[in-house]
């Protein structure tokens, strides 16, 4: 009796997890996790033959009291390991959490190659020049990674290389293309007050304020000075990577709540800062500068998850403001917002991302007279694709006569006309997993104005100071 009584209770203990999800709710979102629908054995009037893959994924995922089971787990490791049971977060000293994919980063392996750098700084100057041919203002701004600034609460096992991250490379790449940015590690390292959530991956208001005027300095715009400004000290925030270890704990991180009055509106439906498109508009005056001057006109920033943070701060100094987190970066945007300022922002682990998906801006026309010395058997590609008056160009380059800092031209060499264009030296498709990062190419080209003529099509690279083209990779005709 005894032994039925035991063997009842364990089969209890073990059908409570499924029984329970009748009655138990998970909120995947903490853990940074999509919530997917109870799958089906017969969709759109098919056989699903990925049902019992995708029951077990969704059972894995929902069970009853799995987050409690997850947050028990992890404080046990984390308290008396000094381990993590979540591999995309790693347990720092005094209760310090960073998070995995700024790992690279801080150990500076893995980094970007020369002409990988150079391209990264490339793309932001040819969308500068886009910016400024449009009499806008541009600046580009990287996020630090938390531990580039707090690296001293990493665990020991974590020993930075010599040599220089992505980062330090990309702003060494920019002085020397003239790209306009701002370096925020100096000014952010030397607070006294914590800029950064210990518990989450993203810097605080504090460290957002600080950042804000930062970019607005190097606009030339003037701005609430913050410093001045009465804060107080709560103890509110949920932080990302707190949720992802501990999906149950109810611990909350600090965050710098100012006392300042923010006068600006919503101008579209805005759930949270955390959503892709967010509008704004300020019709308030400011008196910050001794006697009313209206606001600054209009600002269009593009925006990772780092930006958040920023958008109440920037949305305040500006008539309207446009906040969007669309990739690769569409130019078209800076007409519709009818932007003045235009700002980059990008956390440091996302430098890489550059590389990925060509920005949808009409590639720029360039004089050129140099001599060129035709490559034989060229291992260069290019693919072209016309839609609604714009030639899309991509491909890759010869990496034998391309030098790290050669610019890619794309020739339509005409009976009549030659024409010459630069490329963004970027990924077309970023999922094309085969694409090289250092020698792929891609452009868009207003065909709509250029003049009747069979064009054929050519990429221009350099190499030791000496010019190659491609000869025929393609053609193209205007009647």
């Amino acid at each position: 009796m005894k032994k039925k009584l035991f063997i009842i209770i364990f089969m209890g203990l073990l059908l409570v997890p499924f029984v329970g999800m009748r009655f138990y709710k998970a909120d995947l979102s903490i853990e940074k996790k999509h919530d997917e629908a109870l799958p089906q054995p017969v969709t759109d009037g098919k056989v699903n033959l990925q049902f019992f893959q995708e029951l077990t994924d969704y059972m894995a995922d929902h069970f009853a009291f799995r987050q409690e089971l997850i947050t028990a787990d992890a404080g046990v490791k984390a308290d008396l390991f000094q381990s993590s049971a979540n591999e995309k977060v790693i347990v720092g000293k005094d209760g310090w959490l960073f998070f995995e994919e700024t790992l690279d980063d801080y150990m500076k392996r893995n980094c970007l190659n020369k002409r990988q750098i150079h391209n990264c700084a490339r793309v932001l100057k040819l969308i500068e020049q886009g910016v400024e041919v449009c009499d806008a203002d541009f600046v580009f701004v990287a996020a630090p990674n938390k531990n580039t600034l707090y690296g001293e609460y990493m665990p020991d096992r974590y020993v930075p290389l010599n040599g220089q991250g992505n980062l330090n490379a990309l702003i060494t790449s920019m002085k020397e293309q003239g790209v306009h940015y701002v370096d925020l590690r100096e000014v952010l390292s030397e607070q006294k007050e914590q800029v950064y959530h210990k518990l989450d991956t993203h810097w605080n208001n504090l460290g957002a304020s600080i950042a804000c005027e930062n970019i607005l300095d190097a606009l030339g715009k003037k701005h609430t000075s913050y410093e001045k400004e009465a804060y107080t000290r709560k103890k509110s925030f949920d932080g990302d990577l707190q949720g992802m270890l501990f999906p149950k704990s109810s611990k909350k991180d600090w965050n710098v709540i100012y006392s300042k009055k923010q006068d600006y509106r919503y101008t579209n439906k805005v759930v949270s800062t955390e959503q892709m498109e967010i509008r704004t508009e300020n019709k308030s005056v400011d008196s910050s500068a001794g006697g009313k001057k209206t606001k600054h006109r209009n600002i269009l920033m593009y925006r990772d998850s780092f930006g958040n943070a920023l958008v109440p701060f920037v949305a305040q100094e500006y008539k309207k403001g446009f906040f969007t987190k669309e990739v690769p970066y569409d130019l078209s945007l800076l007409s519709q917002s009818k932007a003045d300022d235009v700002v980059i922002e990008l956390a440091q682990r996302q430098i890489p991302t550059l590389l990925e998906g060509v920005p949808y801006m009409m590639a720029p026309g360039v004089s050129f007279d140099k001599d060129v010395e035709e490559i034989k058997g060229t291992t260069a590609t290019m693919e072209t694709e016309k839609q609604d008056g714009v030639l899309r160009v991509s491909g890759q380059t010869d990496p034998r006569f391309t030098d790290d800092d050669s610019p890619v031209y794309i020739s339509f060499y005409g009976e009549k006309n030659l024409l010459m264009f630069e490329a963004f030296p970027s990924v077309y498709d970023p999922m094309d997993e085969k694409a090289d990062r250092s020698y792929s190419y891609g452009a868009y080209i207003d065909i709509s104005s250029m003049p009747s003529d069979d064009y054929r099509l050519e990429i221009i690279t350099k190499k030791d100071r000496n010019y190659y083209t491609t000869g025929f990779l393609g053609e193209y005709v205007i009647k």
